[in-house]
């Protein structure tokens, strides 16, 4: 049972470090730095950084920990934020197991991008869908 409530922490920092972003776009940051860095994170900020929706990231090590330091990005004509909002799936204490046909079922007919944790690392739910796999719902930006 240690095992399983080690690995649903990470669905916490997933949660707080995507607030973070939220926040810090509305607040007109070009960056935002996350303290403690976990690898879910991590996943996170590549699949946003390759889906457009920021503009990249570093991570340094800060008190035998690593820090995630995300930069930012705006509409170029509007300046708003890319990541207007986000519904989070992962808690620590509930997973969202989808398998492709449940995919299927749950983005018929509507236009919002899902992230899932699969084998092949944390992708949206079009990878998903394209390549016929299911996974763990980690998130949903509106």
């Amino acid at each position: 049972m240690r095992k399983n409530k080690a690995g649903n922490n990470h669905n916490y920092h997933l949660g707080n470090f995507l607030g973070g972003i939220i926040v810090a776009q509305q607040q007109k940051k070009v960056s935002y730095a996350y303290w403690p860095s976990s690898k879910l994170v991590v996943d996170v900020a590549l699949s946003l950084r390759s889906e457009g929706f920021i503009s990249g990231y570093t991570i340094s090590p800060v008190r035998e920990a690593l820090q995630i330091t995300v930069f930012l990005k705006y509409h170029p004509v509007t300046t708003e934020p890319l990541l207007a909002g986000f519904r989070s799936y992962a808690s620590p204490s509930r997973q969202y197991n989808m398998t492709y046909r449940s995919l299927i079922r749950l983005t018929r007919g509507r236009s919002n991008l899902y992230f899932l944790s699969t084998t092949k690392g944390v992708v949206t739910s079009e990878y998903c869908l394209s390549r016929g796999l299911g996974g763990n719902l980690l998130f949903r930006l509106q």
